[in-house]
C-alpha cells in the first residue's frame, strides 16, 4: 500500500477515534477540548487544503449526525476550517506552537460564533455571542493548549516531513 495511502487511512482513522472520544466525554469532562476541531485543523496545516477540506467535510458529517440541527453548518463549516487551516498555515510557520495555538483558536472560535448565529437565526433567540464565548472557555482553552502537544505525536506517528 502506498505510504500517503496508509497515512490516509490513518487519519480518518483518528477521526473517528475523536469521534467516539468526544461524543462519550463532551457531556462529562468540563475541560474536553474538541477533538474533532483538532484533527481538522492538524490535517489542514499539515495536509493542505484540499485534504483539510475534504476531511473537514467526513467530520462535519460525522459531527452533525450526532447533532441533527447543526447537520447542514456542520459539514460546510469543518470544510471551511480545513481550508482556512491550510492557509493560515502558509502565513506562519506550521512547526511552531504557537501558530498552532493560533489557528485552533481561530478554528474553535468561527464555530463557536457560527453554531451560536445559527442557532440565534433558526430559532429566534437572541443569545448574546459573549455569554457563549465565556461559556464555552473550557472548551476553547484546552483545544488550543492541546493543539500543539497533539500535533507533535501526531506528525511522528504519520511519519510526515518537515
Amino acid at each position: 500500500m502506498e505510504k500517503k495511502t496508509k497515512q490516509r487511512l490513518y487519519l480518518y482513522g483518528l477521526l473517528f477515534v475523536a469521534l467516539l472520544a468526544q461524543v462519550s466525554f463532551m457531556g462529562r469532562a468540563a475541560w474536553c477540548p474538541d477533538l474533532i476541531l483538532l484533527v481538522v485543523v492538524f490535517t489542514g496545516i499539515f495536509w493542505g487544503a484540499k485534504e483539510g477540506f475534504t476531511l473537514g467535510l467526513v467530520a462535519g458529517f460525522l459531527r452533525g449526525c450526532f447533532s441533527p440541527n447543526m447537520f447542514p453548518l456542520d459539514i460546510i463549516l469543518f470544510s471551511a476550517v480545513g481550508a482556512a487551516s491550510a492557509v493560515m498555515a502558509k502565513m506562519f510557520y506550521r512547526q511552531n506552537p504557537s501558530a498552532q495555538m493560533f489557528t485552533a483558536a481561530v478554528a474553535t472560535l468561527a464555530v463557536i460564533l457560527a453554531h451560536t448565529l445559527y442557532q440565534n437565526a433558526s430559532s429566534g433567540n437572541d443569545i448574546e455571542l459573549s455569554l457563549v464565548i465565556y461559556s464555552s472557555r473550557r472548551t476553547l482553552i484546552s483545544t488550543v493548549f492541546v493543539a500543539p502537544l497533539l500535533f507533535v505525536p501526531l506528525q511522528g506517528w504519520l511519519k510526515l516531513e518537515e
